[in-house]
């Protein structure tokens, strides 16, 4: 684990109410980390201190990933576009949605390479 759920609340938040209930976060924890693997070569694993920059990258994805899972589909915020008469129905515009599969790799890219562009763990040479 590279980012427990006290950092998250104590340390990411700092105070925000979190979007991740504790029930939830070790499976969006690990959706998360395995990004960040991905993206820096498995560099974070073999580490003694998981540094600042990346507990806070695993903490940023992984609240996306859980707004992502409670938005797609037919809940994506979006502005309504078209309303039935029935007065149930309706249709949104989800154009400009970041919780549509289509931004959701764009999403987590623009994610990763903010917190870690720096840190020297995305080089890909040796």
């Amino acid at each position: 684990m590279y980012a427990d759920y006290e950092y998250y609340e104590k340390e990411y938040l700092i105070g925000k109410e979190p979007v991740i209930v504790e029930r939830d976060y070790l499976y969006y924890e690990k959706q998360a980390r395995a990004e960040v693997d991905k993206i820096t070569f498995n560099r974070c694993r073999g580490l003694d201190e998981i540094p600042e920059e990346v507990k806070d990258c695993v903490c940023d994805v992984a609240e996306y990933l859980c707004k992502y899972d409670r938005y797609s589909g037919s809940d994506a915020p979006g502005p309504l576009a078209s309303f039935g008469n029935d007065g149930e129905t309706g249709t949104y515009d989800l154009s400009n949605s970041i919780y549509t599969e289509s931004k959701r790799k764009e999403k987590i890219q623009e994610t990763l390479y903010k917190h870690l562009a720096d840190t020297g763990l995305l080089y890909s040479g040796r």
